[in-house]
């Protein structure tokens, strides 16, 4: 039958061929066991189909590197607007001997490093294992952050990599000042019912009244990580600590579970008039050995 006077091509004997097999295939296939379907379907992914699953990897897999790529140079932005902070910024204004910054003490540089979760422990989200530095015989702990701020911090050596913390872990602790409010005071993590960890800023003095958005960054005084790492930014004002202390709610700059390359702080050795930040590195003292004369009087 014509359609405007156009007389539609006829099929030939070879589409009706065609058409039948794939027909009687379909049919066969329909029938046989899952077994049996998933080794014919594996037959044809690698056969028939190949070139075309090998197209679609690839450009995946470009797709991917793109993106990774527009990351990476975000970072390495990020990173260098920090260094040239680190350098030009001044020391902390109205703590004298405490509130030392790292710029006075000698530089330091930064060593790329790539991050593994979930390690050595298994399935615990707050450690991990680190690769890329040698640690062995490393001052600790050593801070470890990115581009858009801080991570964690590096606790000991794990083979020729290390072991640590993120931001995330119960003990963790650093100092941080609050840009262009000049206060300070401590962030630890909170975990409040079981959701998402955020961040607790505690020792904030109780006239200081700090904006939401604030951004917080490190204070490099104990030489752990270098000043001005990106912690995270006022969310919110929590219930007061004593009565005289403030604390804040803050939103972390970085996320455990998107951190994967980091940088590691090559700190300097401090000079002996500087302390180490024992909120960085908490030690357990051992318990002093019982006096056994005088329990024998």
């Amino acid at each position: 039958m014509s359609v405007q006077g156009v007389r539609p091509p006829r099929r030939g004997p070879l589409d009706v061929i065609v058409f039948s097999l794939a027909l009687i295939l379909s049919g066969i296939a329909a029938g046989l066991s899952s077994a049996h379907q998933s080794q014919v379907e594996s037959a044809v992914r690698a056969t028939a189909l190949y070139p075309f699953l090998l197209l679609h990897r690839l450009a995946a897999e470009r797709g991917q590197v793109e993106s990774r790529v527009e990351g990476l140079l975000a970072e390495r932005d990020s990173l260098t607007e920090l260094l040239l902070r680190y350098r030009d910024r001044p020391a902390p204004v109205g703590e004298a001997p405490r509130g030392r910054d790292l710029a006075a003490l000698p530089a330091g540089s930064a060593a790329p490093a790539v991050v593994y979760p979930g390690r050595p422990q298994v399935g615990n989200p707050d450690l991990f294992v680190l690769s890329g530095p040698d640690f062995r015989g490393r001052e600790f702990p050593v801070g470890v952050f990115t581009g858009i701020g801080l991570v964690g911090v590096v606790r000991a050596p794990h083979g020729r990599g290390g072991r640590g913390e993120f931001w995330s872990h119960p003990d963790f602790r650093v100092s941080v000042l609050a840009e262009g409010e000049g206060v300070s005071g401590f962030v630890r993590p909170l975990r409040a019912d079981g959701g998402q960890p955020v961040l607790l800023l505690e020792g904030a003095p109780f006239q200081a009244d700090i904006p939401v958005g604030t951004l917080l960054v490190t204070t490099g005084i104990a030489g752990v990580y270098p000043p001005g790492v990106p912690v995270g930014r006022i969310r919110e004002p929590d219930e007061p600590e004593a009565g005289w202390m403030k604390r804040y709610v803050v939103e972390p700059s970085v996320r455990p579970e998107e951190v994967r390359d980091v940088f590691v702080w090559n700190r300097p050795p401090l000079p002996e008039d500087v302390e180490a930040d024992a909120a960085s590195a908490p030690v357990e003292l051992d318990p002093e050995p019982p006096d056994t004369a005088s329990a024998r009087r």
